[in-house]
């Protein structure tokens, strides 16, 4: 979807192309627009995806015109306000405008509603994003509309067609349908156009943020994260707070790849994914350090490699399966993995002097079995990371002053580590009790 901003950043490069035989850097188109450079990258990105720029990879100025589409056919459509992903409002109509390619929307008649709410979340579409509308009466059961009920709520939802009436069904299991019996149907969705300006002048670094991981996720900027750090919930029946861990296991493998999703769009080129996982169940054992490989494999990030982080924690090894016999013997998981990932490339850029991991470390850290035993101090959280297992991934795979994520942050291991190696951090997590705790533990970090 070529928006006005990226029709005005397409324009620009052009003019410079054409002034100056080369084309401008993106520091330059950031001073020029006013924005980030995470924000100027993204558009770019999106340019190059939608086929109206080339552009080398790791190599200054080298953004070139695509042959193929020189000057793209734009048409305005009205915005007429906001809708509702959540309960139904009344949908506020303006006298706004917005820019689009005619070759994406096709024939018809169109229009565009900023969403507000979080009902469709797990469609990819988020609070304060914008969606593009092809009116029509009627829809087929699990297309996204927008529904007008009572004569003058309009909700964006699933439609589905049942006996007495219609289901509207949002995309966010926290959330219930809403079932009516009649109804008009005022359009479909066809495209979504997430806001990323607004969401880069609220997003911020060093933060415990308290929320949704999905609907937090959203919020960063595409290309901003050097290094996540991460070990989500197993779903193996965990007391967690404010989290079910125990999905059915379609369900908890959909919702994760949701997650990872979310991760590749967020890293930087060259950024690392550190994915701390093990496989559950002895006797019925589930491999999901596979599902999750093959996951992100699909997604298109690079699998660079496993660390076997050992942790030795056995303490009777008689009661597992058949003692001292073949018949039917169990192997006691000692050890958990850490999955190494990267996004579009090997290597992450960033300033040498930066570098602060010393010879000695290097040396111990690049062996691919990690000895470290397992927190004993838990702090409320079933499943806390020992900081030295952090400690060593932040110093192998980042830079000082680079940006560490945990989307599944917990108590808070991930963020007060890259606090004490001069990183900046977001911590993300679901409930208040072990934001708390993250917190008072950065702040006792910044102390020191």
């Amino acid at each position: 979807m070529l928006t006005k901003r990226k029709k005005q950043i397409f324009d620009y490069i052009k003019k410079y192309i054409k002034q100056h035989d080369y084309s401008p850097s993106i520091p330059e188109m950031a001073k020029h627009f006013k924005l980030a450079v995470s924000t100027i990258h993204q558009h770019i990105d999106e340019l190059k995806k939608d086929g109206y720029l080339n552009k080398l990879d790791n190599q200054p100025r080298t953004i070139q015109i695509s042959e193929n589409k020189k000057s793209p056919d734009l048409v305005e459509i009205p915005l007429l306000g906001l809708i509702a992903a959540g309960q139904p409002i009344e949908a506020i109509e303006n006298k706004e405008t917005i820019t689009v390619p005619k070759s994406n929307i096709g024939s018809g008649e169109h229009y565009a509603l900023k969403i507000q709410g979080d009902s469709m979340i797990d469609e990819g579409i988020f609070d304060e994003d914008t969606v593009i509308i092809r009116k029509q009466p009627a829809a087929e059961n699990g297309e996204t509309v927008v529904a007008l009920i009572n004569g003058s709520e309009a909700t964006l939802k699933k439609i589905f067609k049942i006996k007495n009436g219609f289901k509207l069904q949002p995309a966010n299991s926290a959330l219930k349908p809403i079932f009516v019996k009649n109804l008009q149907i005022q359009g479909k969705v066809i495209s979504i156009i997430r806001n990323i300006e607004e969401k880069e002048k609220k997003f911020g670094i060093d933060k415990i943020i308290c929320g949704d991981v999905l609907e937090e996720m959203a919020k960063i900027p595409t290309n901003s994260i050097h290094l996540a750090i991460t070990s989500p919930p197993y779903n193996v029946g965990k007391a967690y707070d404010n989290h079910l861990d125990k999905m059915n296991h379609k369900e908890y493998l959909t919702w994760l790849e949701k997650v990872w999703k979310e991760t590749k769009r967020i890293l930087v080129p060259g950024g690392r994914f550190a994915l701390n996982i093990a496989p559950t169940g002895i006797k019925d054992f589930v491999p999901i350090h596979h599902d999750f490989t093959n996951q992100l494999r699909k997604l298109g990030m690079k699998f660079r490699t496993e660390i076997i982080w050992y942790k030795q924690t056995m303490l009777k090894r008689t009661a597992w399966g058949s003692f001292k016999s073949p018949a039917n013997p169990h192997i006691v998981p000692s050890w958990e993995y850490v999955l190494i990932f990267s996004k579009n490339k090997d290597r992450l850029d960033g300033d040498y002097k930066k570098a602060d991991i010393i010879k000695e470390e290097f040396m111990k850290f690049s062996d691919g079995m990690w000895y470290i035993p397992p927190e004993t101090k838990r702090k409320g959280h079933p499943a806390p990371f020992p900081e030295k297992l952090i400690y060593r991934l932040i110093k192998f795979y980042s830079y000082k002053g680079n940006t560490v994520l945990d989307m599944f942050g917990g108590t808070g291991t991930v963020a007060a580590v890259a606090c004490k190696a001069g990183r900046h951090f977001v911590h993300i997590d679901i409930s208040p009790q072990y934001c708390k705790i993250a917190r008072e533990r950065v702040n006792s970090m910044l102390k020191q």
